[in-house]
């Protein structure tokens, strides 16, 4: 069994690391405890479109049904650095105790190689606090487990002559990026903004500005097969004192594994 870890990106910091020390599995021969022999720092931001990282690699675990695996975490060498270049800690709650939890099943095949990965939804699970003129940020993930033998990407661009609800994606505050939603939504939310009757994003992925073309380039990687509605939105709005978020016009995409689907905004 291999297990990764990959990222939903987040706007406003320049690192997000999270220092792991071991993976725990609860499955068919009950615990088992995989501790590193070196604590393995990760920059989740560097993890974004189809990248990821390994923590395990072709481990020899039972065949058979998973009812959890749990991340273990050393709180005390996990931080983010902001925007600004200031280093803060990074709060996970329980994690020195009960490190993040992945309470989803999954199934390890008999005889051959299983290879999932965990995406941490930054962009949901992140949050800044100020309290007291102290800066923490909490990291509370949606984490997001996916077999990697059986997924595919989204990737594409947007002209930088684009806008939504009026406002230009080449805006500073705008913060462009495709959300990505289940194929049967009409309603969208955002992760921080909620419409009555709206669905949450899956995941999302940055538009990134390319410096060649002019356009804006996104990949969305380690989704399952299926059906999505993809919409981008000026993530920058996406705040939990917003009452409304704006998006393009929608796009309907089929996801096959093992490859990549197109899908541009003008």
């Amino acid at each position: 069994m291999s297990l990764g870890v990959t990222d939903t990106p987040v706007d406003g910091v320049q690192q997000v690391v999270v220092a792991f020390t071991g993976v725990t599995l609860m499955g068919p021969d009950g615990q088992q405890s995989f501790q590193f022999a070196t604590e393995q720092s990760v920059n989740l931001l560097t993890l974004q479109g189809n990248a990821s990282q390994a923590l395990l690699s072709n481990v020899t675990v039972p065949a058979g049904q998973y009812q959890w695996l749990r991340l273990d975490i050393d709180t005390a060498h996990s931080y983010v650095i902001s925007s600004t270049g200031g280093q803060y800690p990074l709060n996970i709650p329980s994690g020195d105790q009960s490190g993040l939890k992945l309470v989803s099943g999954f199934t390890v095949a008999q005889g051959g190689l299983s290879d999932f990965t965990i995406d941490f939804n930054l962009r949901q699970s992140l949050t800044e606090d100020n309290a007291s003129g102290t800066t923490t940020y909490t990291l509370t993930p949606a984490l997001r487990l996916v077999n990697a033998e059986e997924v595919g990407s989204i990737s594409g661009t947007a002209l930088n002559t684009m806008t939504i609800g009026g406002e230009s994606i080449t805006n500073a505050n705008c913060d462009p990026a495709v959300y990505v939603y289940p194929g049967s939504t009409t309603v969208f939310n955002g992760f921080d903004v909620t419409i009555s009757g709206g669905t949450t994003p899956i995941t999302s992925g940055t538009l990134t500005l390319n410096s060649t073309t002019g356009f804006y380039d996104y990949t969305i990687g380690f989704l399952a097969p299926g059906t999505y509605v993809v919409a981008a939105t000026c993530a920058g709005n996406d705040t939990s004192s917003s009452v409304s978020l704006a998006f393009s016009v929608p796009q309907t995409v089929d996801v096959t594994a093992n490859s990549t689907t197109t899908v541009n905004f003008s």
